[in-house]
């Protein structure tokens, strides 16, 4: 569990991210009430842009325990991800302190963040990566699917540099992954990422399903 005082810096983070949402883009939350108010869960949403974490925690009813990409933890982001709790993961490797964070974090009975593309995907879905798959049939919790849209436009390049787009988080249906054994064979891990996948594109506008367009 976390301490006291990151929960604490957790929620004045989130009330100052709110603020921020509110200033600076005209944002729109959907489905915050099919978030279980107890209870793990992991989170998987479409990466847009570097302030989908920010977004996400801002419109979450509940705290989010962040997984990001290793390359994530230095500058800003790096301060971002210490004061809510964050942590990182090696892609392209066998991270087995990153899925112990995760299954420590499930097992609390919190909600895990994870971007099954794990990187931004450029305005459409591409190919996701089959940890999320894989820790929600070893732990047995719940999938919330999340699509975002906008947020590219929040920052811009010139001025002015604040673009107020409208951004929109909408959350989807919690379901569970179902697996014959706690150790998936590739090919079944390839089909239960695809079904995550499909699920954040079912919430994401035709044009931005990307390889998943069939959802």
């Amino acid at each position: 569990m976390p301490s006291r005082g990151l929960t604490l810096t957790y929620h004045i983070i989130r009330a100052l991210i709110r603020i921020l949402m509110l200033l600076l883009s005209r944002a729109r939350v959907h489905g915050r009430d099919l978030v279980p108010s107890s209870g793990a869960a992991i989170v998987v949403s479409n990466h847009l842009s570097m302030v989908d974490p920010p977004v996400l925690v801002g419109a979450f009813p509940r705290p989010l325990v962040l997984m990001s990409k290793a390359e994530n933890d230095r500058g800003l982001l790096k301060f971002f991800m210490r004061l809510v709790g964050a942590f990182t993961v090696r892609r392209g490797k066998v991270d087995r302190e990153a899925l112990r964070n995760a299954e420590r974090t499930l097992a609390a009975g919190r909600l895990l963040c994870i971007f099954p593309e794990g990187t931004r995907g450029g305005g459409t879905l591409i190919e996701g990566h089959g940890g999320a798959a894989m820790l929600a049939v070893r732990t047995g919790v719940p999938i919330i699917p999340v699509a975002i849209t906008g947020t590219p436009q929040v920052f811009m390049r010139r001025f002015p540099w604040f673009g107020y787009p409208r951004v929109t988080v909408t959350i989807g249906e919690p379901f569970f992954l179902r697996s014959t054994s706690a150790t998936t064979r590739r090919d079944e891990r390839e089909h239960m990422t695809d079904e995550i996948m499909a699920r954040i594109a079912a919430l994401l506008p035709q044009e931005m399903r990307g390889r998943y367009s069939h959802a």
